[in-house]
């Protein structure tokens, strides 16, 4: 009996023994500077700037000597008319693209000066054109300039269009900037509505005394040998405006 009890207790002696030595160690990790790195966090960097087109003519003193920007390069006068401030084509008078300003009362909003200020715009836009998939509506900074961009489906000679706005409140007024262009067609000619953008400068409202002046100045001098009959082609693409929207 005590035989078996010494040979049990040398077998399990002899068994952890050889455990023991036959163990594989690992090495502890080190802070050294071979360890690895913890993942970087998400990308904080700020989104791109958008492109501008090459600078092009200069507008005009408009609205009564308060407003001037740059045109893109390339683009033209288009005649005046009393529902916009200015307007410009790239090729054709009658067709699209163009872009257009047009002013209207603020109505008491506050001056689009940065995300925040815009606030209040992005809910008249959203009231006034919804918050749909097309509309898209966002804050944007341009230049020294801060907008409200959405976009519109739109129709030209019964074929698919699209219009991209910029919205701001200065001076007591809504100005917006629209680039109308066949929808194929809209990111090639986005440069050139940001362009527009980005140069816009809008001052304080003149005297009285001096705005008959300011006015005086507002035509270009080509657009007197714009043909009238042409007109209606823009007012064709307004008056389909509201039943194409999606």
């Amino acid at each position: 009996m005590m035989l078996r009890m010494s040979l049990i207790a040398c077998a399990v002696f002899l068994f952890s023994a050889l455990g023991c030595t036959s163990q594989s160690s690992t090495p502890e990790a080190t802070g050294g500077g071979n360890a690895p790195s913890a993942k970087p966090a998400a990308s904080t960097a700020p989104p791109a700037k958008v492109s501008l087109a090459p600078v092009g003519e200069a507008t005009p003193p408009l609205d009564g000597g308060r407003v001037q920007s740059n045109m893109p390069q390339g683009w033209k006068f288009l005649p005046r008319s009393n529902d916009r401030l200015f307007a410009a084509y790239l090729e054709d008078k009658s067709g699209i693209p163009r872009l257009v300003l047009r002013e209207a009362d603020a109505g008491g909003l506050p001056e689009t000066t940065s995300a925040d200020s815009a606030k209040q715009l992005v809910a008249k836009i959203t009231e006034d054109v919804g918050a749909g998939k097309d509309a898209a509506i966002t804050v944007v900074n341009i230049g020294d300039n801060w907008f409200v961009r959405y976009e519109k489906a739109m129709k030209f000679r019964s074929l698919a269009a699209n219009g991209v706005f910029l919205e701001t409140v200065r001076s007591g007024k809504r100005y917006s900037i629209e680039l109308l262009t066949y929808s194929v067609d809209k990111e090639k000619f986005l440069p050139a509505l940001y362009r527009f953008a980005a140069d816009l400068k809008v001052e304080a409202a003149e005297s009285p005394e001096a705005a008959p002046e300011a006015d005086a100045a507002d035509e270009p001098s080509e657009t007197t040998e714009e043909k009238p009959s042409e007109a209606p082609e823009e007012d064709a693409a307004s008056s389909e405006e509201d039943a194409s929207q999606e």
